[in-house]
């Protein structure tokens, strides 16, 4: 396996090193929220008076792209192969004494560690099953499922997604925003990015899905999409001003006319766009991209459906819920994978309110107060140089 830019080289470990295990769960976008966390085992170290190496695992990038965030830390990311991805079914701070794993989530990742090899050192998943100093992870199956009912009527900085957590982990969260830094460039991307005359606005239309709009009942996560129509609607109308660029990670996404579409298989892109000072927000449903723009604080608009952006949102985003769209604030979902006992897709009998509601017109109003919003942070730093 090659190594990615970034991931720190000098990493050796011997059988007997201990190590922090932290191991990153959920969508991607829930990987991204965990990488605060990282601040938190790093004092933890510290007040433990040890420089034990903190292991971030993951079968993305995002691991590598926290080492390269914190490169003087000793913190390291490990890539698990494409497809080996993990949701345990229970919560957890383990302390592994004596090296034996004690928890079915671990036994599926250690199965997958076994095709992951330190050049010239033993394999990663021998190492990790005896030397845990302490390991962490979430518990993402019914722990969310409760957290969704218990914050349908409720709002406010306290329900925030990564304060949960934290709970779950029992690891203190500070605030802070993620931890991510690019650990690759796109030579292509960046000349685009240079030679674009005008501010550039980033666009993330949602989960990857069909080009058809709606274009199944159980389509995955529909409650989270805003109509093809209305999205080439808003960019016709700012499209004077603005040049836009729709990231996605499917060949089957829709593409909207008058942008600029750019696959992407990692979080690199969109972070190299996020950076640039020519773009100056980003526009998407509930997704990744908030959570990733997070991690440098560039603000954006967001539109919001089944789920309440007090538990998942940023407050420096304007963030669009037509909470009373439905007759009920929050939503019927059973569960956070939207499985119904028995097996079934569940679907929504309220034919996706929510976000059918959301109008171009309210859309284009609440750009105009994030234009103002940003004109007001330009004259602060202005006025601090």
């Amino acid at each position: 396996m090659n190594q990615p830019d970034g991931q720190q080289q000098g990493l050796q470990l011997a059988k007997n090193d201990k190590v922090y295990f932290l191991i990153l769960q959920g969508g991607i976008g829930a990987r991204i929220l965990q990488t605060a966390f990282i601040r938190t085992l790093v004092r933890q170290r510290k007040a433990e008076k040890n420089n034990y190496p903190i292991l971030v695992c993951d079968n993305t990038l995002i691991g590598h792209m926290v080492s390269a965030a914190l490169s003087n830390q000793n913190v390291h990311g490990i890539q698990m192969p494409d497809g080996h991805g993990a949701y345990p079914s229970d919560p957890g701070v383990w302390t592994l004494p004596d090296g034996s794993v004690e928890h079915p989530a671990f036994t599926h990742w250690l199965d997958n560690f076994r095709y992951y090899r330190q050049e010239d050192q033993y394999p990663m998943w021998e190492l990790l099953n005896n030397n845990w100093e302490r390991a962490y992870s979430i518990e993402y199956g019914f722990s969310l499922t409760k957290l969704i009912h218990q914050h349908k009527y409720k709002s406010g900085p306290s329900s925030f997604i990564s304060n949960h957590y934290a709970q779950t982990m029992g690891l203190d969260y500070d605030g802070g925003p993620p931890m991510l830094k690019m650990t690759d460039t796109n030579n292509q991307l960046a000349e685009f990015i240079r030679s674009t005359p005008k501010p550039i606005v980033l666009l993330h239309l949602g989960m990857d899905r069909n080009k058809q709009d709606y274009a199944s009942p159980i389509n995955y996560r529909t409650f989270k999409v805003w109509s093809i129509a209305r999205w080439t609607e808003l960019v016709e109308n700012l499209k004077h001003k603005y040049s836009f660029v729709q990231v996605s990670a499917s060949e089957d996404n829709p593409e909207i006319p008058n942008v600029k579409a750019v696959k992407v298989d990692n979080l690199n892109p969109i972070l190299q766009i996020l950076e640039s000072t020519k773009c100056k927000f980003f526009m998407s449903v509930d997704n990744n991209l908030p959570h990733l723009a997070a991690s440098i604080k560039k603000r954006g608009v967001v539109l919001w459906g089944s789920v309440s952006p007090y538990v998942w949102g940023h407050s420096h985003n304007i963030n669009i819920w037509n909470k009373a769209s439905c007759d009920i604030i929050g939503c019927w979902r059973p569960n956070v994978f939207d499985v119904l006992p028995g097996g079934q897709s569940w679907i929504c009998d309220r034919d996706y309110s929510c976000m059918k509601s959301i109008s171009v017109k309210q859309v284009m109003r609440e750009v105009e107060k994030l234009e103002e919003i940003l004109k007001n942070d330009e004259d602060k730093t202005k006025i601090t140089l």
